[in-house]
């Protein structure tokens, strides 16, 4: 009896926990699109020839890459008004994914790129294009699909790592539970409730990538 009364609780909050969830996926896909635009440009620093451009994106790598996510986003919220400058929750939650994720995702872009033959450069700029045109029209469409496997499973751990922000007070849906579980005192089926919210979400983002793997597929090629 007790289960099911805890249970009936859970049912009765999950308006909360759907807006929750909807700041979740907001605050999710916004900080995607950002690390994905910030780690493109990040890899063409790193593959460009300017020294300063290398350095300053290896030393942006090293830092984002050698600290926890959790530490910058206290440094981004609480550390930043030591400075006078104070950001809103989701605009630090969303600022320290950003540069936490783009990190990672520039070393799959670099890698990526890198991968393509050079004789494809070489010979695109035989027939008169620019490095520009070589990068944008040949390099980047194959990168792209090449990146989708470990791009996702990055994009998929941006999705469950903004439940830290629910350190620094974002209303996501981890806040949601975690507020609702400690005012009802009713633990495990909340959290249960949690995982699967996050499971169900996470699929979806398989199934967008098998999409996409089926759409960029070469026809005559190797999958």
């Amino acid at each position: 009896m007790l289960v099911s009364r805890e249970w009936g609780i859970v049912i009765d909050s999950l308006p909360v926990l759907g807006q929750g969830a909807l700041v979740t996926l907001y605050l999710s896909l916004a900080a995607m699109a950002g690390a994905v635009l910030l780690g493109l440009l990040v890899a063409l620093m790193r593959i460009s020839k300017v020294k300063v451009f290398i350095q300053a994106a290896r030393v942006y790598i090293s830092f984002f890459r050698g600290t926890p996510l959790l530490v910058q986003l206290l440094i981004l919220y609480f550390g930043l008004t030591s400075f006078h400058i104070v950001l809103n929750p989701f605009t630090a939650a969303l600022i320290g994914l950003i540069l936490h994720f783009g990190a990672y995702i520039s070393e799959i872009f670099r890698a990526t790129i890198l991968s393509i033959s050079r004789g494809q450069w070489e010979a695109a700029l035989s027939l008169g294009m620019t490095n520009s045109q070589v990068l944008r029209r040949i390099v980047l469409p194959q990168a792209t699909r090449i990146s989708i496997p470990p791009l996702w499973n990055c994009l998929i751990d941006i999705l469950k790592s903004s439940s830290l922000a629910s350190v620094v007070t974002v209303p996501e849906l981890t806040r949601q539970v975690e507020e609702q579980s400690a005012a009802q005192f009713v633990f495990m089926p909340y959290f249960i409730t949690l995982a699967m919210f996050y499971w169900v979400m996470v699929a979806a983002m398989g199934w967008v990538q098998e999409w996409l793997e089926r759409k960029l597929e070469i026809p005559g090629g190797s999958g």
